[in-house]
């Protein structure tokens, strides 16, 4: 590329660190990084809560968490598909095209992963005998857990589409927040009350999720719907 044989010459003084440019990634790119940390560490933090009903619900949320996690990834997918489209479209300034990209994204994450949490939700007890076959009672209770989440799948496309949108646009600091609200505003509080304060035991760890994701989904909504993330600016 120095020699520039192939229409692009590259300079040593190209090479020179950009304070300016370094500065302003830093500061778009830890809100992303704390938000992606804060979804790892949330299910880890849970463990603490389950860990109080015994080994059999431990290994029941092992397994609920090896499904959430599969379907984490074509969301993940659809996330920065959305990121990368919508920046795009920013910085043409063509915001009527985004606002097509995010309601395209959306229904695509929300109707693929219900479609996948049906499945799921089908098959639960089936799902379940892979990771411990003759474990009878062991199924039952992760059966119970992914049947409980499995039809929420489609929020979790729903918000983390939405949080795609905020990054493409700059607003990551925004992201972050949803996914901290998400975690520890609503779901580990409500797992805790759910479970600790009422009778419903280790049921009520797993109805945390779907609640969670449902109202953290709605915020998302509603906070993209009121259209602050046009007001910001990444570059000149």
């Amino acid at each position: 590329m120095i020699r520039g044989k192939h229409n692009v010459q590259l300079h040593l003084n190209d090479l020179k660190p950009d304070k300016d440019l370094i500065k302003r990634m830093f500061k778009l790119g830890v809100p992303v990084s704390i938000e992606q940390s804060t979804r790892a560490l949330g299910m880890t933090v849970m463990i603490f809560l389950v860990a109080t009903f015994g080994t059999q619900t431990i290994a029941a949320y092992g397994i609920g968490g090896r499904i959430l996690s599969f379907v984490i990834i074509p969301a993940m997918g659809l996330s920065m598909a959305t990121s990368t489209m919508v920046g795009q479209n920013v910085s043409a300034k063509k915001l009527h095209r985004v606002n097509k990209i995010v309601k395209l994204s959306i229904l695509a994450g929300f109707f693929s992963l219900t479609f996948v949490g049906i499945i799921v939700f089908i098959f639960a007890n089936q799902i379940s005998a892979i990771f411990i076959p003759g474990e009878i009672e062991t199924i039952k209770s992760s059966a119970l857990f992914i049947k409980i989440i499995a039809l929420s799948f489609g929020f979790i496309g729903v918000q983390m589409v939405i949080g795609g949108a905020l990054r493409g646009t700059g607003n990551t600091m925004i992201s972050m927040i949803l996914s901290i609200v998400s975690l520890w505003v609503l779901r580990f509080p409500l797992a805790y009350i759910l479970s600790m304060h009422t009778g419903l035991a280790e049921v009520g760890l797993w109805l945390a999720f779907p609640i969670a994701n449902v109202i953290a989904a709605l915020i998302a909504l509603i906070w993209f719907a009121s259209g602050t993330w046009k007001q910001k600016q990444i570059i000149e």
